[in-house]
């Protein structure tokens, strides 16, 4: 990992789907960037650092890594994405070693933006109040980013990857692409009999029957509804529609449940 020589401003989170409360944090990490006339970098980690301290409470991803790269190069805010291991020495790594030793020695970092609720280290003692403490005998700048509520009409529950997880796993994924800022996504690919093998380790709906748009490699999109079924405790999913080749790639994009558009609303986005 190359020191870089002019410094940086940096961001750092898993970045998991890359949503709206994302986004704010990454629009406050460009300007930073700016005002000290530095590139903006976000650290991210693979695996699901959830994967590493409770194994035995994955979480379900939103995206793939490769994905999560990508969305954060669209945003336009991020010069440059460093994809670190979280294994069991970042496990163990106090929040001092972390921030010193490898943003600011390594990387050169001068400031650091973050949710106003991020936590770093070992017994997650890096708050952004800690760090910010840290930051004057280190010589960098804590920026926190506000959080927002996930919507107006409910509680003051910050938007964020678990509520967007929760309202998929239980099937609203009309709403959570308002936070989201998009479809949620899934990358399948084709089997017999309109089957489109789900991928492992992905926030996956629950049963149920679904309004979709399938993209195939070649880039053509197409409105569908798949069903989805869970058979000796597996989730399989069946697009009654779709002829695909056996192994094609297919991206599909939920759109809305079948019971929140109503039958006759799906068959009509079916046809058109």
């Amino acid at each position: 990992m190359n020191t870089m020589k002019r410094g940086c401003v940096i961001s750092i989170g898993v970045f998991d789907g890359v949503h709206r409360g994302h986004r704010r944090v990454l629009e406050r990490l460009r300007e930073t960037a700016k005002l000290y006339g530095v590139p903006a970098v976000v650290v991210t980690f693979d695996p699901h650092p959830r994967r590493v301290l409770q194994p035995d409470k994955a979480l379900p991803l939103l995206v793939s890594v490769q994905r999560r790269l990508e969305l954060l190069a669209s945003t336009g805010c991020v010069d440059r994405a460093l994809l670190m291991p979280f294994d069991q020495y970042r496990r163990e790594q106090t929040a001092d070693d972390f921030v010193q030793g490898t943003l600011v020695e390594q990387l050169g970092m001068r400031a650091l933006v973050v949710g106003k609720n991020f936590v770093c280290g070992k017994a997650r003692v890096g708050t952004v109040e800690y760090l910010a403490r840290l930051g004057e005998s280190a010589n960098f700048s804590v920026h926190p980013v506000a959080l927002h509520a996930a919507f107006d009409d409910q509680s003051t529950e910050p938007a964020s990857s678990t509520v967007i997880r929760r309202l998929i796993l239980d099937g609203d994924v009309r709403r959570s692409a308002q936070l989201l800022g998009r479809h949620h996504e899934l990358e399948c690919k084709a089997g017999v009999s309109g089957e489109l093998h789900l991928p492992a380790g992905m926030c996956i709906p629950r049963v149920g029957q679904y309004s979709v748009l399938l993209r195939s490699r070649d880039g053509v999109t197409l409105p569908e509804y798949v069903s989805i079924r869970s058979e000796g405790g597996i989730r399989r999913c069946f697009a009654p529609y779709a002829d695909y080749e056996r192994g094609a790639q297919v991206t599909m994009q939920f759109v809305d449940a079948l019971e929140r558009v109503g039958q006759a609303q799906l068959s009509a986005s079916i046809t058109t």
